[in-house]
């Protein structure tokens, strides 16, 4: 396994939270958040909802789905998993896996690769993401 370059760079605001349940397993929330940036150079909008398992010992599991959404009107469907915990302040990394679909043009060859990696939350909501190509 190697990785190669970065694919997708972007940024932006989580939009909103709400509580689905809380139980001995921890506390299951939704998220929703607007990422602007680029992907592979051109700029794109993706909107994601998100689901985050806090569990007791301070772990967190996610999983969601996410429409990009290219300045070339070009559509990519993602669907992205990942672990990671919240420290100190509020703040939350996670390490994650994203897969694409419904990729065309310059980004078809999205369909048949993973991307992986880092999405940080600050305490505010604001948001930074970058995964590179998973070779």
């Amino acid at each position: 396994m190697a990785l190669g370059d970065l694919v997708l760079d972007d940024s932006g605001q989580v939009t909103g939270i709400r509580v689905l349940s809380t139980d001995a397993s921890g506390t299951n929330l939704e998220l929703s958040a607007q990422l602007t940036g680029t992907i592979r150079g051109v700029s794109h909008t993706t909107l994601w909802t998100y689901t985050v398992l806090q569990r007791p010992d301070g772990s967190l599991y996610g999983g969601g789905n996410g429409v990009l959404t290219t300045v070339n009107g070009d559509v990519i469907h993602l669907i992205g998993s990942g672990s990671g915990k919240a420290n100190p302040g509020g703040a939350v990394r996670f390490c994650t896996m994203l897969h694409a679909h419904g990729a065309t043009g310059q980004n078809s060859d999205l369909n048949f690769i993973g991307l992986v990696g880092e999405y940080d939350v600050a305490a505010d909501g604001t948001a930074t993401n970058k995964n590179w190509e998973w070779k």
